[in-house]
């Protein structure tokens, strides 16, 4: 008497199907970049090292989360073989990038606390836009004497940029480690005469 084995009914696969261990390890790396996600915008608002750092913790987990999936993939196609690496490698990169923000913010931590923040005065000798399709360009960094600060999280158009910063002599207060910008003002030079 034969058996009849059961058919799956939804065709192939893509993924190979993980061993219990590497499933519940994917779940706890998606948890921890959800909480960390949570902790940044909701606990840590008023904070701006630790909401920053929770939230490069967050994207840096996440990474991480694609590299392991995509770990996973069939790869059976010349395509997926081209493609799959690629995908694994670029969000390794991704997640290990994340991390070094992430542990450069904490070193940052007792500085904030201290409030003795870096300072830097000049004029800016380039400045990054983040190339915003959809709407604003928004200044992410400024280059002032070789320094290059992270200047994104304060929200500059490239509009407000032009109209009252531009070709101005800046002072910027900022973390030593991971270069992000605490405040900026524009400094008004005394001339002697």
């Amino acid at each position: 008497m034969a058996t009849n084995k059961k058919q799956r009914i939804t065709g192939s696969r893509s993924f190979r199907t993980p061993k219990m261990f590497p499933i519940i390890l994917m779940l706890f790396i998606l948890l921890i970049s959800a909480i960390s996600l949570f902790l940044s915008n909701a606990v840590f608002n008023d904070h701006f090292v630790l909401s920053q750092c929770f939230f490069w913790l967050s994207m840096s987990l996440l990474f991480f989360f694609i590299a392991f999936v995509s770990f996973y993939a069939r790869m059976d196609k010349w395509i997926e073989k081209i493609l799959i690496p690629i995908v694994i490698i670029g969000s390794l990169a991704f997640s290990a990038a994340f991390a070094l923000t992430t542990i450069q913010l904490f070193l940052d931590k007792p500085v904030f606390d201290s409030s003795h923040f870096e300072e830097l005065e000049g004029l800016p000798s380039s400045i990054s836009f983040d190339g915003s399709k959809n709407g604003s360009d928004y200044v992410s960094a400024i280059t002032i004497n070789g320094t290059k600060i992270k200047v994104s999280h304060l929200n500059i158009t490239e509009k407000e940029f032009t109209k009252t910063l531009k070709s101005k002599h800046l002072k910027l207060k900022y973390l030593p480690n991971s270069k992000f910008a605490i405040s900026l003002v524009v400094e008004e030079k005394i001339e002697k005469q």
